[in-house]
């Protein structure tokens, strides 16, 4: 499944916005992306695809995905769609945006954009802490607190979820052994994978593949 970075889509990563109306004349391939979108649907029909089932798609049905979620469109028939993208780290450059808790998040400091995009763009790294703020020039407990006030979750939960919604995509799309998606997102211990997995999504790896594979 192809993987979309944010830098195939924002021409200037300090400006993590864009937007396009697509023509839907055949079925888009399952595919997941480093960012948000918002699609909204302005003429035709079609079905969604993603890991909560299948939706029929009309004139003014809207589609939200976050950062790693997999979705694709079938049964297009005259299909189109105004999509807007927005950086995973949009929120906090807008400011006034909440995070878990209630807390307003601040402005997200360059170094933890930078850290989202390593993060994305990498996810089977052997990631560390003390790596990744090595990388944008921090303190690792400042990188923390900087992620935290921005995202709401520390860098390591922001790569556990990445990792969780990758494998949720490798899972319903192929037929590779749950161990081998593990590893391809990071996760080399099958036990710790499965945790991780459960954690993100409430279901054993195997179950959801059983429960959303079309």
């Amino acid at each position: 499944m192809h993987n979309v970075l944010s830098s195939e889509v924002f021409p200037d990563q300090r400006l993590p916005v864009a937007g396009e109306r697509l023509e839907l004349v055949a079925d888009v391939a399952p595919h997941s992306h480093a960012f948000f979108e918002i699609a909204v649907v302005v003429a035709g029909r079609g079905t969604h695809v993603s890991a909560a089932g299948e939706v029929t798609l009309q004139p003014d049905s809207v589609v939200v995905l976050r950062p790693g979620e997999w979705h694709g469109y079938t049964d297009c028939a005259g299909l189109v769609v105004r999509n807007a993208y927005l950086g995973p780290d949009v929120f906090g450059l807008l400011s006034g945006a909440l995070v878990p808790g209630g807390r307003a998040s601040y402005p997200a400091h360059p170094a933890v954009q930078q850290a989202m995009r390593l993060l994305e763009a990498s996810i089977d790294e052997p990631w560390t802490l003390d790596r990744l703020a090595a990388l944008v020039n921090l303190a690792p407990g400042y990188l923390v607190r900087l992620f935290g006030r921005t995202a709401g979750i520390s860098p390591i939960a922001y790569l556990d979820r990445l990792r969780a919604e990758r494998a949720a995509g490798l899972l319903i799309e192929t037929e590779l052994p749950i161990a081998t998606v593990g590893a391809m997102v990071g996760w080399h211990d099958p036990s710790h994978a499965s945790r991780r997995f459960r954690a993100t999504f409430g279901l054993s790896p195997s179950r959801y593949r059983s429960t959303f594979r079309p």
